[in-house]
C-alpha cells in the first residue's frame, strides 16, 4: 500500500493532501494501557512489527503482534520487546511530492522533530506490560545533535510521580559536545508504573579526535522505559527500586 501511494503520487494521480482524520496514526504509545492483549492493539495504525533490540533497529520480522513469542525475553525485564512503527503512508505521499511542509506535517515516527524508535514490552501471556521510546541514532547529524532535548519533554509526558534524577560526572576522556554536557539518569516510581529516563549529550573517549565532518562524532540521545510496576517488581532491571 505504501509503495502504491508513493507511485500514484509520483505520477500525479494523487493530487491532494489527505484529510486530517487520515493523516497518520492517532494512537500513540504513551496512551497504551498496560494489560492490553496484543490482539487488541491498533494494528492498522501500528505496523511492521519485529523483534526489538533493546531500543535499537528491528531484527526478526513478525507477521503480527500476536507472534510476540518468537522474540526472546529480555534478561533484565523478562518481557519480550516488539518493535513497530506508526503507519506512515501519507508521509510517503508527501515525500513523493517533495513538499517539505507536508512531509513535516505527516511525519509519523517523529516526536518533537526527533525521529524515534518505539517498541512494546509484552509478557508471556501476550499482555502489554511496558513500552520503550529511544531517539533514533540514524537521524541526520543536525537533527541528532538535538536528540537530548527530548529528555525534558518526556519528563513532562510521563509524570505520574516526581522524578528522582542523578547527574553523572564525566567519565575518563568524556567531554562536552556541541557546547553542552548531559549525562543524567532518572527514575519514577508511581502507584502503578515504574519508569526510567536517560539523557546524554557528550563525546565518548576518542570521538574528539575526529573533525571531518565537524561535530559529527558525539552521543546525543534520550531513552524512556515505562513498565507496569507489578510486572517488573522482581525483575533485575527494577527490583532495587521497587522492593524494600
Amino acid at each position: 500500500m505504501r509503495f502504491l501511494l508513493s507511485a500514484l503520487a509520483s505520477l500525479g494521480i494523487v493530487a491532494v493532501a489527505p484529510p486530517d482524520s487520515f493523516a497518520q496514526s492517532h494512537a500513540r504509545i504513551f496512551g497504551v494501557e498496560f494489560g492490553t492483549p496484543v490482539s487488541a492493539l491498533p494494528v492498522d495504525e501500528w505496523v511492521d512489527p519485529a523483534c526489538g533490540t533493546d531500543g535499537g533497529p528491528p531484527s526478526l520480522r513478525l507477521a503480527s503482534f500476536e507472534d510476540f513469542a518468537r522474540c526472546r525475553p529480555e534478561e533484565d525485564t523478562g518481557l519480550r520487546e516488539v518493535w513497530f512503527i506508526y503507519d506512515d503512508e501519507w508521509e510517503y505521499v508527501a515525500r513523493a511530492w517533495r513538499d517539505e511542509g507536508e512531509i513535516s506535517r505527516y511525519s509519523a515516527n517523529v516526536f518533537f522533530r526527533q525521529p524515534i524508535v518505539t517498541s512494546l514490552l509484552i509478557d508471556d501471556a501476550g499482555l502489554v506490560q511496558g513500552y520503550r521510546v529511544v531517539t533514533d541514532p540514524r537521524a541526520p547529524v543536525a537533527v541528532r545533535q538535538e536528540a537530548h532535548s527530548l529528555f525534558a519533554v518526556l519528563k513532562g509526558v510521563v509524570n505520574d510521580a516526581p522524578w528522582e534524577c542523578v547527574d553523572i560526572p564525566p567519565g575518563a576522556a568524556e567531554s562536552p559536545a556541541n557546547g553542552g554536557f548531559l549525562k543524567t539518569d532518572c527514575v519514577m516510581v508511581a502507584e502503578d508504573r515504574f519508569a526510567t529516563l536517560q539523557g546524554r549529550l557528550l563525546r565518548k573517549p576518542g570521538q574528539d579526535f575526529f573533525d571531518v565532518p565537524p561535530d559529527a562524532y558525539f552521543e546525543s540521545l534520550t531513552r524512556l522505559d515505562v513498565y507496569a510496576r507489578d510486572a517488573v517488581a522482581d525483575a533485575a532491571c527494577c527490583r532495587a527500586f521497587l522492593r524494600p
